[in-house]
């Protein structure tokens, strides 16, 4: 089977968040499938009530920014100065505004816990008639211990379940698609320091 191709995402924690204001929890960035260019995004955290269990559980949902990060100066202008496509996107029988994301608790985590499946599953909607896209995210911490999410994207694979794609998935995607992110950065500033 080919691999299916994945994208970056990952958040930290909003260091102006403060309890109980209403600032988004997470502040981030995120790649579609296969590509390379990243877009921002913030997440806002909403606890609920799980119907099955009765337990009190937090999701997590935000928007994207229209423009991609590494967007040159004279696009995002011309970008901002026409009206975005707008087109409402579905994954299964969730509903997607324009460049809308969000990420539910995994409860299917617990079914496999050797097959490592993510913290939280999820989707975006890039808003411009591309496909809806999967994210998968684990809780981690970073190098300075601030609670942060690292996942990937990917395209949901028709067919499968949820619990098949999340196994197809796994962290070391993430890790991996992550690496491949700072290394194409890490070469394009050198490339932009010999012009």
């Amino acid at each position: 089977m080919d691999k299916q191709p994945t994208g970056n995402f990952v958040a930290f924690i909003n260091r102006d968040k403060q309890p109980g204001d209403k600032r988004p929890m997470f502040q981030g960035r995120l790649a579609q499938p296969g590509q390379e260019s990243e877009h921002p995004f913030t997440l806002w955290a909403h606890e609920f009530t799980d119907p099955k269990t009765g337990e009190v559980k937090t999701m997590f949902n935000g928007e994207a920014g229209a423009l991609a990060l590494d967007a040159e100066a004279a696009d995002q202008v011309n970008a901002l100065m026409r009206a975005a496509p707008s087109v409402d996107g579905t994954i299964g029988n969730l509903k997607l505004a324009p460049r809308q994301l969000v990420l539910f608790p995994n409860r299917f985590k617990s079914d496999a816990p050797e097959k490592k499946r993510p913290d939280y599953w999820g989707a975006y909607n890039p808003g411009d008639g591309t496909p809806v896209v999967r994210l998968s995210a684990w809780m981690a911490q970073d190098r300075y211990k601030n609670a942060m999410l690292r996942g990937s994207t990917s395209y949901p694979i028709p067919g499968k379940s949820e619990t098949q794609m999340q196994d197809t998935v796994g962290l070391n995607d993430a890790a991996e698609t992550a690496a491949r992110t700072r290394k194409s950065r890490s070469a394009a500033r050198e490339d932009a320091g010999r012009e």
